[in-house]
């Protein structure tokens, strides 16, 4: 065995190691305030996708998968988590999840080799997408709550003024490093959020709707979608991109 392959397959077993730790030890991975439930261990994966192939990167996106799964199975704490038990709702999705990430990597990366300012039109459809789930987030909080439409609306403006700010900021300086990592990071997390309340609701319709009204349903999913899925985008960015950065680093000096 090659010394890259021991170094890959080593790395592999640490961050499987992480994403189960982060599964089963309460409100590290999955992180519950009040009603809002927020899963992070999509982050540890996703830098994996970075730093490994792709065949270690898929075992990744299965440790997740089988990870919720037993947590369902085992030690449910949501209405919803029966139907995680079904691999089709809990396994599947991530591994869609892991590959569209790949993708999304090496199209950015052809983007950036072929496309003179790809920076530029990058930080565009990264802003674009998020502007856009920012404000149906706020729309849908509004339908769903009752509260003022203004106030939510200028609430929500100013959520979205001080993503757009923070996102330059961090990526401004002449390093295209900078601008293609967060923004794979925030794009794969909306994709992870997007396949596994499609296959929710494909799989599991039955349970579903036992709990949510049928004409409500679409309404709520979407609501789900670009609240809690922007909000672990942003977070993905945020905390992924450093360490991502440091794990480079450490590997070039070795």
């Amino acid at each position: 065995m090659k010394k890259s392959d021991i170094q890959d397959l080593t790395l592999t077993s640490v961050f499987a190691a992480i994403i189960l730790v982060m599964t089963f030890v309460p409100q590290i991975g999955y992180i519950t305030i009040g009603t809002v439930a927020l899963t992070l261990i999509h982050i540890p994966v996703l830098i994996g996708v970075f730093l490994l192939p792709k065949k270690y990167s898929l075992i990744l996106g299965l440790f997740f998968g089988l990870g919720s799964l037993i947590r369902a199975a085992t030690t449910p704490t949501g209405p919803l988590d029966p139907a995680f038990v079904n691999p089709l709702v809990s396994v599947l999705p991530r591994l869609l999840f892991v590959l569209a990430a790949i993708y999304i990597i090496k199209l950015f990366k052809v983007f950036d080799e072929k496309v003179k300012n790809s920076n530029i039109y990058i930080f565009a459809i990264v802003t674009l997408i998020t502007s856009l789930g920012i404000y149906y987030a706020g729309q849908a909080i509004v339908d769903f709550s009752g509260w003022n439409r203004t106030w939510v609306t200028i609430l929500f403006l100013l959520i979205n003024v001080g993503f757009i700010t923070g996102y330059y900021a961090f990526i401004k300086k002449d390093d295209n490093r900078r601008i293609l990592v967060p923004s794979t990071l925030i794009l794969a997390t909306v994709i992870h959020t997007i396949v596994v309340l499609t296959a929710l609701v494909i799989f599991e319709r039955a349970l579903v709707t036992t709990l949510i009204p049928s004409d409500q349903l679409f309404g709520l999913i979407v609501t789900i979608a670009v609240s809690n899925g922007l909000v672990e985008a942003i977070l993905a960015a945020f905390i992924g991109t450093p360490i991502l950065f440091a794990l480079e680093q450490v590997r070039e000096k070795n």
